[in-house]
């Protein structure tokens, strides 16, 4: 068999976004993930292969790009919104040795054409995140129990979250906030520790942490809150419809491209109207005809199977 090797520099094999593709990918290829950073080791995982998938637009990806270690081998790179939006990488990699540039949403396609124009020369798609229905199969889910899910950080802007719990407590006491995420900034953990009390939403935010069964802890949650600043897709969201919540999105740009636009929201009030409207259960067939596994795998391989043999 052709040997696939994924490369993420980021995460592990088990939290890796590439996680769910894994049992596909080893019915086609003899698969090996690594999570290794530039080095010995990460050329010689690359030897062995015959297919190189970068995940990430990282450290990584800049040196197999310009260190020859890729030798003919073909390439695909996914990029995330981090690298655009955050860190030179990009601007870095050497695209002519790239084969495929794959991204999950439209607005970080634009960003990169806009901004790295080298980036064309890998021939761009657009392939978007798959949810395993199988695994996020439908709770029973209450509208005032409200999720909000991701790393307690600035990016995905909780202090958002502070004031439509802070509003929506206004007029509907019974709603309750539950975050799954880590506090992964000082900063902002102190201030929604500041705002919670100030507010007097003790009682009605509670923080969960890391949550290792994320589809058993979406059970019972009604609605999915994102207050998130950017987002390339927001898998969160679709593996939250999946298993029943209503989406009540802050409205990112590209969010219209990927989500319903009824469930949109720019103002604290229409946050708390599409909460206070939400149907449970509602999205669960949209999302998996648009987003299911099963459609990202296809995908996928039609990009491998698209790669050139390099010489």
């Amino acid at each position: 068999m052709t040997r696939l090797l994924l490369a993420d520099r980021v995460k592990t094999r088990q939290d890796s976004f590439l996680a769910p593709l894994i049992p596909a990918l080893e019915q086609h290829y003899e698969t090996r993930f690594v999570s290794l950073p530039p080095g010995p080791a990460l050329a010689e995982a690359i030897a062995w292969a015959d297919i190189v998938w970068l995940e990430w637009c990282w450290d990584h990806a800049v040196w197999a790009t310009r260190n020859d270690v890729l030798a003919g081998r073909p390439c695909v790179l996914r990029l995330h919104s981090i690298e655009a939006l955050q860190t030179e990488h990009p601007a870095r990699v050497d695209w002519s040795r790239v084969d495929r540039l794959v991204t999950v949403g439209g607005d970080i396609a634009d960003v990169i054409a806009e901004s790295f124009p080298q980036a064309a020369v890998a021939r761009p798609v657009i392939v978007p995140n798959g949810i395993d229905t199988a695994r996020f199969r439908p709770g029973q889910p209450d509208r005032r129990r409200i999720a909000w899910v991701g790393h307690v950080e600035p990016k995905k802007n909780p202090m958002l979250l502070v004031q439509v719990a802070h509003r929506l407590r206004q007029v509907d006491p019974a709603c309750s906030f539950h975050v799954a995420g880590a506090l992964t900034d000082l900063r902002t953990a102190r201030y929604l520790h500041r705002m919670i009390g100030a507010l007097g939403l003790g009682d009605a935010i509670r923080f969960d942490g890391h949550v290792p069964d994320m589809p058993a802890w979406y059970a019972d949650k009604g609605v999915l809150l994102s207050t998130s600043m950017y987002e390339s897709f927001g898998l969160n969201i679709g593996e939250a419809m999946a298993v029943g919540a209503f989406p009540v999105v802050h409205a990112f740009p590209g969010a219209d491209r990927l989500w319903p636009t009824e469930c949109l929201f720019a103002s604290i009030d229409d946050a708390v109207a599409l909460i206070r409207s939400a149907q449970p259960n509602l999205y669960r067939e949209w999302v998996a005809d648009r987003y299911g596994l099963d459609r990202q795998v296809q995908a996928v391989l039609a990009v491998l199977a698209d790669l050139p043999r390099r010489t």
